[in-house]
Order: C-alpha cells, then sequence, then structure tokens
C-alpha cells in the first residue's frame, strides 16, 4: 500500500479513537459507568486496528520520507493528542475503580458488623459476642458430673 493512504488511514482511525476515548472520558467524569458497556467493543476493536496500523507502518518506515511533511505532522499531532487522552482515560478509570472497591468494602463490613450480632453459635459451635459489646459471660458451658 502506498505510505501516504497508510499515514492516511492511520489519522483517520487515530482521529477516530481520540473522539472515543473523549466519549469514554466524559462519562467517567460525569460518573455515567452504566453507559460505559456501549463503547467497550468499538475500544477494543480500534485500539487494535490502531496498533496493527503503527506496527504496520514502523515497519515500513523507510518509505516514509515520501510522505508529504505537513501529513506526518498531523500523524505525529494525532499521535501525541491519543496519548494525552489514553493517560487521561487510565486515571480516569483507576479512579473509578477505587470508588468501586471501597462501596464494595464498604457493603461487606456492613455484612461482617450485622452477621451474628445476637452471640449465636457459629459453624465452629462456639459463640461470638454481640457486636455491641456485650461480654464473654453468655458462652453455654456443660460438663459431665459422673465420673
Amino acid at each position: 500500500m502506498d505510505p501516504t493512504k497508510r499515514v492516511n488511514d492511520l489519522i483517520l482511525i487515530t482521529d477516530r479513537l481520540a473522539e472515543l476515548l473523549e466519549r469514554e472520558n466524559g462519562l467517567l467524569r460525569e460518573r455515567r459507568h452504566s453507559e460505559l458497556g456501549l463503547i467497550i467493543d468499538e475500544k477494543v476493536t480500534l485500539g487494535r486496528v490502531y496498533e496493527s496500523r503503527v506496527l504496520g507502518l514502523a515497519e515500513t518506515e523507510e518509505d516514509m520520507h515520501v510522505v508529504d511533511t505537513e501529513l506526518r505532522e498531523r500523524l505525529i499531532l494525532a499521535g501525541q493528542r491519543v496519548g494525552e487522552l489514553m493517560d487521561e482515560n487510565a486515571r480516569l478509570l483507576q479512579v473509578a475503580i477505587m470508588a468501586s472497591q471501597r462501596l464494595v468494602d464498604l457493603i461487606s463490613d456492613a455484612v461482617k458488623e450485622s452477621a451474628n450480632v445476637s452471640g449465636t453459635y457459629d459453624n465452629r459451635g462456639t459463640t461470638e459476642a454481640p457486636v455491641h459489646g456485650a461480654t464473654a459471660g453468655n458462652l453455654a458451658l456443660s460438663y459431665n458430673q459422673t465420673l
């Protein structure tokens, strides 16, 4: 394929990927996580196409001298834009993951605190003191009086 056509194709793919990342970043900023699933497939597909085109272009780097300088500059700028958007995307995803993990931890802690609050027997046959601070004096004990 002609190097100029390859660069033009890569610019189009890069611009589409940038638009998609901007959309995803906006959804993440607005905490509209339920809508992210709608763009994941497209993001994965575009990411793979982008990667394969970049690798293909790198393999034919010696042909790049025939590509117009302005076109090469557009490609460099588009690549930088995608790089910046990907960095922002990674940060926003990390924040969303951390927030989700905190919520799961809070729910888990609440369930643990509410479990076995009455001092009932657990699966080992022992009792746990109620969470509200009762002492261990209410343990059930028995002994054999025959010798």
